[in-house]
């Protein structure tokens, strides 16, 4: 994916609660998760079911949370 690519989906995400912050070609940040993933070793599908991933996590760890605390 190219700079302006990464652009676009990070604009996409917001109306998703995402947060995605970019340098270029590459994604520094997840909702506030460092991360070091290269755009252009990506297929657009493949980065985001990547960002998915990384929030499913994160949903995962609030409801295990939930429901023992």
């Amino acid at each position: 994916m190219t700079a302006e690519d990464l652009k676009k989906l990070a604009e996409l995400l917001t109306a998703y609660n995402i947060e995605l912050k970019t340098d270029g070609t590459k994604i520094t940040h997840v909702n506030g998760h460092v991360a070091e993933l290269k755009g252009e070793d990506y297929m657009p599908d493949q980065l985001i079911t990547v960002i998915l991933q990384i929030v499913g996590a994160d949903l995962r760890g609030a409801w295990f949370h939930a429901l023992h605390n």
